[in-house]
């Protein structure tokens, strides 16, 4: 059975509504805004979901009822992409609709005094904004000392700062410590009798230190933050939160899951749930989580006017399993990436095609799908859309509004046509064509997995890229998915323009 129809809107049923704007009266567009209430806007975040990770995309050794009845009451775009392959520069393109490409910033330091800021937006335009889950965008901590860590006192410059009224999570991932809650800006459950220690050295006295190192003390913080059970009390507290909400005033809800990014922290009641080992597991607690906060959205009676995002940060990791002593998703038959070639970090498609789902009931047709062009960095300009809000000059200039596109899925007509995006190198999508402008996967971690897991490209021989390889990548999305051939040699012409045109995007950097 296939889930998605096709939408019977048509491009003249979306010519005949964009005429009606033209020929509205002024006035006539005014009694319209005041009679609609401005949507509330919920946007769930996966960190390192893959593209073939949920089984409206495809996946069989999982299972996700939630996302996909959400998928089945709303479109999914199948050509949605994170502006890079790693979460961090993701989350600052999706806060501020700016691509991390245009500047050069240390590593760990993302926003500046005057960026105009998602939350900040729509909190000045009559907005409540809450997020929950993992920041990992950057905190100044007032009580820290030449470079040693004070996790004790008030953490600020973080969600607060950007606009958001309330925060609850984690200051980075799960993976990092400290291991603890952060209630806006001071540590959740903080006792100043007990306070968090760092430790200096890996792995000694808690569990889940990581490569990062770890903290001991604060027993009532650690206690009240149980790894296993992370995005359950998130999607928890957002419910409460919700119940304090009004249909007076409309909110922006950022989830940010922590599922399923190593270490894989399960629950109990999820272990051994799925046949796609760890990986599956986690999953499989990530929809509850996702369904706890639609259900949330129900019980309150907000549904109905609330437009629902989910996507996730960057394509999924599947490095784990053997040799590390237990089968990884892989070996069980089940590829987070789908069809696509590579995985976190890296600049072919697996890296940042994302899954993508959006939901408003009445505004957005049911069970669609479209094949269109969409980045997260959209996300700006399509809420403030969506929110009726004239955007700032300057503000977002990397973002497009893609809520036409999300209303008439159909369109032939694509609003974004090209996209830099990156792995820990840079590529430029234009159309169908991809262009990557040096060889390999551009990642972390290399090309081991192409051999051991049937992978093909043509400029390799197993792991080994060939003596004859094309020093650039050039691929035709729409034919060969899978970037299986390298078309450089091939279409040099094509490779000239492409070339010409991201060294000319590159020149548009600016420091800020």
């Amino acid at each position: 059975m296939t889930l998605f129809k096709k939408s019977k809107q048509t491009v003249g049923l979306a010519a005949a509504a964009t005429a009606f704007v033209l020929t509205a009266s002024d006035a006539d567009a005014q009694r319209q805004r005041q009679a609609t209430p401005k949507p509330n806007i919920v946007l769930i975040l996966a960190d390192d979901q893959g593209y073939g990770d949920a089984g409206f995309m495809g996946a069989t050794k999982l299972r996700t009822p939630r996302m996909d009845r959400l998928a089945s009451e709303g479109v999914v775009f199948t050509d949605a992409h994170s502006g890079a392959a790693v979460c961090q520069p993701t989350r600052y393109g999706i806060l501020t609709g700016r691509g991390y490409w245009r500047a050069d910033r240390p590593q760990g330091t993302y926003f500046i005094e005057d960026e105009i800021m998602l939350p900040r937006v729509l909190k000045d335009n009559g907005y409540n904004t809450a997020m929950f889950g993992k920041w990992h965008l950057g905190f100044v901590r007032e009580h820290d000392v030449e470079g040693e860590h004070d996790w004790n006192g008030r953490w600020t410059k973080g969600p607060n700062w950007i606009g958001f009224d309330y925060f609850f999570g984690m200051p980075n991932s799960h993976a990092q410590p400290p291991f603890v809650f952060l209630e806006n800006e001071h540590i959740y459950k903080h006792d100043p009798e007990d306070p968090i220690i760092p430790l200096k050295k890996r792995k000694q006295e808690w569990l889940y230190t990581w490569d990062s190192g770890g903290s001991t003390g604060a027993a009532a913080a650690h206690e009240a933050c149980d790894m296993d059970r992370l995005d359950l009390i998130l999607a928890e507290r957002a419910d409460q939160w919700m119940s304090e909400q009004t249909q007076d005033t409309p909110f922006f809800l950022f989830m940010s899951f922590f599922a399923p990014h190593v270490p894989f922290t399960i629950a109990e009641e999820f272990r051994g749930s799925s046949e796609a080992g760890d990986l599956g597991d986690y999953m499989h607690q990530l929809d509850h989580a996702t369904g706890m906060v639609l259900d949330a959205l129900e019980k309150h009676g907000f549904a109905e006017n609330t437009l629902v995002i989910y996507t996730s940060d960057n394509g999924g990791v599947y490095i784990y399993g053997e040799p590390h002593g237990e089968l990884g998703s892989l070996e069980l038959d089940h590829r987070s990436m789908g069809a696509l070639l590579g995985l976190k970090t890296d600049t072919w498609e697996g890296g940042h095609r994302v899954p993508f789902i959006a939901r408003w009931p009445g505004k957005i047709p049911a069970g669609t799908q479209s094949d269109q062009l969409l980045a997260l960095e959209d996300l700006f300009a399509t809420f403030a859309a969506a929110a009726d809000i004239k955007l700032p000059r300057n503000a977002a200039p990397d973002s497009l509004n893609q809520l036409p596109l999300l209303q008439y899925p159909n369109v032939p007509t694509p609003i974004r046509t090209e996209m830099i995006y990156a792995g820990r190198g840079r590529a430029l999508r234009h159309g169908d064509w991809v262009y990557l402008p040096e060889p390999g996967s551009g990642g972390l971690f290399g090309t081991f997995y192409l051999e051991r897991f049937g992978y093909e490209n043509s400029d390799f021989e197993g792991n080994v890229r060939r003596e004859d390889a094309a020093p650039a990548q050039l691929y035709n999305l729409r034919e060969d998915l899978s970037q299986s051939r390298n078309l450089y040699h091939e279409r040099p012409d094509m490779v000239k323009f492409m070339d010409a045109r991201f060294r000319e995007i590159m020149r548009q950097r600016k420091s800020r």
